[in-house]
């Protein structure tokens, strides 16, 4: 049974009665084509005895799906739940607590790294999704009875594809490892979406000097804010190699921005200012401890005997070597073993008694 939310008071009504219930299995619907932030489209809330669907569109108070998102007392149900969790911070103050990301947990359980939806119901229960649906326009109404149908398949297996998860990773003795994990990725997630730390994605980075390095920093910094502020995707105020081309830029002016391939004249009407001074005060202010970057090079023998000992392990385990650990990862081991550091944080917790160890004796 399914049925539509499209007002204040039937949304009130419904998380009522959902707040009686152990857990809820959740998705969202959402355009983000031309935004920074995602545009909800639709919320999907599957309670057990029937799927509702939640129209962003037109319910505007969303307070008692903030109430029982904070709820301790109700697991959350999703499965690869960092999109959506985005489009539930836009609607609401709270971040969904106590979730078990059916994704997640079944890289743990042995089935696959990033496995999607449809794949891991048919891979568990042995039902085969209509995938009619996939590319269509969330945000045109009325929504079809194909899309309705759609949207709510997308939560209906979510109970029975975690009981059947939980037998397992109980049965691997790695239930308490997928809440570690799921904790940790959450609070990576929170120090990476700040505006300082996003250079850490900027491809091309690893090949500045410090002092270009620091440029970046800011100029990536000022991309964010400026990029959430007019919510446009981030590519439509400038690339990732333009930024790593006016980070080489050490005497910022009209004519040095004009020679820069990529800065179009209209970003240097609007931005030459902001972007000069930008440049200016990075390099007044000078590089800092993180815009020096070890030189790995040297380490790569080391690096490549990690890269076999987490493959090993991983057979032994039967779960994708990148869930035991990435070569993002790896490279900061061989940092912290460098410089003296304590272990990164991502080798704590249960990979301590899975890998840490055996690649702290690779070292």
């Amino acid at each position: 049974m399914t049925s539509l939310i499209t007002s204040d008071t039937e949304l009130a009504s419904a998380c009522t009665r959902w707040s009686t219930k152990t857990v809820l299995g959740l998705d969202t619907e959402f355009f983000r084509e031309r935004t920074y932030y995602p545009c909800p489209a639709l919320i999907q809330v599957a309670d057990g005895d029937a799927v509702a669907l939640v129209d962003p569109l037109v319910v505007s108070d969303f307070t008692p799906l903030d109430r029982l998102l904070a709820d301790p007392t109700v697991g959350i149900l999703m499965h690869s739940c960092g999109e959506d969790l985005e489009v539930f911070e836009r609607l609401c103050s709270s971040a969904p607590t106590g979730i078990f990301d059916t994704q997640l947990a079944a890289a743990f359980a042995g089935h696959g790294f990033s496995l999607g939806y449809s794949a891991l119901v048919t891979t568990l229960l042995g039902v085969e999704l209509d995938k009619g649906e996939t590319r269509s326009d969330w945000l045109r109404r009325p929504l079809s009875e194909s899309q309705q149908r759609y949207a709510a398949l997308d939560v209906t297996y979510l109970e029975p594809m975690r009981l059947r998860l939980v037998q397992e990773l109980e049965a691997l003795g790695r239930a308490a490892w997928v809440e570690q994990e799921f904790e940790h990725r959450r609070r990576c997630r929170q120090v990476e979406r700040q505006p300082e730390e996003v250079y850490l994605k900027v491809p091309g980075r690893g090949a500045l000097a410090p002092p270009d390095h620091a440029v970046l920093r800011a100029l990536t910094a000022w991309r964010e804010t400026e990029a959430q502020a007019r919510d446009l995707p981030r590519r439509h105020l400038m690339a990732d190699d333009v930024l790593v081309s006016l980070a080489r830029v050490h005497a910022p002016s009209a004519d040095t921005l004009r020679d820069v391939k990529g800065v179009s004249p209209r970003v240097r009407t609007r931005y030459g200012d902001v972007i000069a001074a930008c440049i200016q005060t990075a390099r007044t202010a000078g590089p800092d401890v993180v815009d020096a970057p070890m030189n790995l090079r040297p380490h790569a023998a080391t690096l490549k005997r990690l890269k076999a000992a987490v493959q090993l392990e991983a057979e032994t385990q039967a779960v994708p070597p990148g869930l035991l650990a990435t070569r993002r990862a790896l490279e900061s081991l061989v940092v912290s073993s460098v410089t003296g550091a304590e272990v990164p944080a991502e080798f704590l917790g249960w990979r301590s008694e899975v890998i840490t160890d055996a690649l702290l004796a690779c070292l």
